[in-house]
């Protein structure tokens, strides 16, 4: 089971380039990814999500990434700015322009900048590089956080089962109740506890009563979710779900069995903690 938060950093250098990398992922529906970075990675945007797919499955991942060049790059390329300046100062004279020499080289280098590099394979394997152990530290960062999350989890399904029994054993105690509470009103009305109509009545009263479907399918979940702690798949969702359909069955019965609903409420609190706590599962 893995949390949907957690962070992780990545450092990595080579001959020319010193990359670090940051990540963080919180909660979210589905997976969404925000890339920022001191230098343009339009070009390889689309490995880098693809690198972080590979590693999250779900939730908002912020990535910040930072390059720093090793090598020294001229600002200018000489042997074009020595042609351009010529090519000013022949301008200047067949013009005959009153031009200093300083604007000369000033117009000589705008038309001289060595062109902005692109993103080289020895850049990107530094990114990929960095990225990867950041990516693997997140990951193991969710794995505990997970783990905490499921230990939790694993508590209050326990909580939820002891208080299902006790909901089980006191059932037919109020099932009873209600059978004694027609005969009595039976017997005012100066009926024999054997009629048809009081039997009819009482047969009525305890079918609206019944609640084991609800239970069956309750601990169905219950079982259902337990599996789905042990699974190395994405859960989040399935759990939601039958969190959600859990709460429906204790709901349902509660409305059939007032006189447990103080039980009934004990179980959606956990049950409503269960669910504030998966919103956080990938």
């Amino acid at each position: 089971m893995l949390s949907m938060t957690g962070y992780g950093s990545g450092a990595f250098e080579n001959d020319r380039w010193a990359v670090n990398v940051f990540v963080k992922s919180l909660n979210g529906k589905t997976l969404d990814i925000f890339i920022k970075s001191n230098y343009n990675l339009m070009s390889i945007e689309f490995s880098i999500r693809r690198l972080i797919r590979e590693f999250v499955r779900r939730g908002t991942v912020n990535l910040q990434v930072e390059v720093r060049r090793k090598d020294i790059i001229e600002p200018v390329d000489l042997e074009t700015l020595f042609r351009n300046i010529n090519f000013f100062k022949i301008l200047r004279e067949k013009l005959s322009l009153s031009v200093s020499d300083d604007i000369v080289l000033q117009l000589a280098t705008r038309f001289s900048e060595s062109p902005r590099e692109e993103i080289d394979p020895s850049l990107e394997e530094a990114i990929s590089c960095a990225l990867t152990d950041a990516l693997k530290e997140l990951l193991n960062r969710r794995a505990e956080e997970g783990e905490h999350i499921r230990k939790d989890m694993e508590e209050r399904l326990t909580r939820i089962e002891e208080l299902l029994k006790r909901i089980m054993d006191s059932k037919e105690e109020v099932y009873e109740k209600a059978k004694v509470k027609v005969m009595e009103k039976a017997k005012e009305l100066g009926l024999s506890e054997n009629s048809a109509l009081v039997l009819n009545e009482i047969a009525l009263i305890l079918s609206k009563m019944d609640v084991e479907e609800e239970i069956t399918r309750f601990k169905a979940h219950l079982n259902k979710s337990r599996e789905l702690f042990k699974s190395q798949e994405d859960v989040g969702r399935k759990l939601e779900f039958l969190f959600q359909e859990m709460h429906r069955e204790i709901t349902t019965l509660s409305n059939k069995l007032p006189d447990l609903s103080p039980l009934a409420v004990e179980i959606k609190t956990e049950i409503d903690r269960l669910k504030q706590q998966v919103a956080n599962v990938e």
